[in-house]
């Protein structure tokens, strides 16, 4: 038991130790300056933080294949609407936090109302209401956004030690409502399996409409990182929302790899701190934002070859073992002939 414990333990770390590793030893060879300085772990929370809640937001709908492109318009309308109200009325870094969810979760309500109603495709609704959601947070105080540059009080969520608590108490709560609740339970059965899972009697529209409103609320959080480290967010039009999102897919796909070994908000969260690292390291290395982009699609490009033959492994493996245990079965066979 505690060998296995220490192998899921081993398996779940082992990506971002060995990227800190490759990085911290690459920039010391190139004398580009020490990796892993107080800096660098600074960023590295923030950005971990911040694309490890659009990653789980994006999980918990594709894993049963709900994909949103309205993520990024979710978080903007969201921050926009609770950062003016939290702003106008004084409510400081917490009020901030809890309006923000709220207006996160109503959003997410919304949509997926509309799923369970219209029955459209999700990619199909989802753009609607991405266009939809970047209009009104464009209405929203004259196109003007939210500023709240100069309102330390009221940031503190992008660096020690509000971005580690926050991350904190939001895998806590995924990992219970994931693996140690009905809800997730149910949510698994219909990702393995939607058919099998209703004619059994779970609600596949009440299981939905709760994965959109704790969507919107992981939205909504990753709103008020956001803001907490560059000060303001500005509408978007055009699907330009998109862009927010897209450092999501490399934490989903990490977190789905490594799931196997501990809880999967948690794989996820660690793929977001692998991803992290990678930007970080880059960046220190003197790498381009194009290149980065370059590279950063490479990765993922690897995780999905790698996701979708997986299973290619597994049986390579239990194969092996079948082969072991015929060697086995013959080598007794031939002691019983001989003797």
């Amino acid at each position: 038991m505690v060998k296995k414990i220490g192998k899921n333990i081993l398996m779940t770390v082992l990506i971002p130790v060995i990227m800190f590793v490759f990085f911290y030893a690459l920039c010391a060879v190139t004398g580009k300056g020490p990796f892993g300085t107080a800096a660098d772990f600074q960023y590295i929370l923030y950005t971990s933080v911040y694309s490890g809640l659009f990653a789980l937001a994006l999980g918990i709908n594709i894993t049963s294949g709900r994909f949103d492109f309205s993520l990024g318009a979710t978080m903007i309308l969201a921050i926009i609407i609770g950062g003016n109200i939290a702003k106008n009325h004084h409510m400081g870094a917490a009020g901030l936090l809890i309006i923000t969810v709220l207006i996160g979760m109503i959003i997410g309500l919304a949509y997926g109302i509309i799923y369970v109603s219209l029955k459209l495709p999700p990619m199909v609704s989802s753009l609607g209401l991405a266009i939809v959601y970047e209009a009104i947070a464009f209405m929203m105080n004259r196109a003007k956004g939210v500023k709240l540059v100069g309102k330390s009080n009221m940031l503190v969520f992008a660096k020690m030690p509000g971005a580690l608590i926050l991350i904190i108490v939001v895998l806590a709560v995924l990992v219970i409502l994931w693996d140690h609740s009905r809800f997730g339970y149910n949510r698994a059965a219909l990702a393995s399996g939607q058919k099998i899972a209703t004619d059994v009697g779970i609600n596949e529209k009440k299981n939905a409409l709760i994965c959109y409103i704790i969507a919107g609320a992981l939205l909504g959080l990753a709103g008020v990182v956001y803001i907490s480290k560059f000060g303001s967010v500005s509408p978007e039009t055009g699907l330009g929302s998109s862009t927010y999102f897209m450092t999501a897919f490399l934490p989903f796909f990490i977190g789905g790899a490594i799931a196997k070994y501990s809880s999967h908000p948690i794989g996820i969260y660690v793929g977001a701190i692998s991803q992290a690292i990678l930007v970080s390291g880059l960046a220190k290395l003197g790498a381009s934002s194009s290149v980065q982009t370059v590279i950063n699609g490479i990765v993922v490009m690897a995780f999905l070859i790698y996701t979708a033959n997986s299973y290619k492994f597994v049986e390579v493996k239990m194969f092996k073992e079948k082969l072991e245990t015929l060697g086995l079965e013959v080598v007794l066979w031939d002691e019983r002939l001989t003797t």
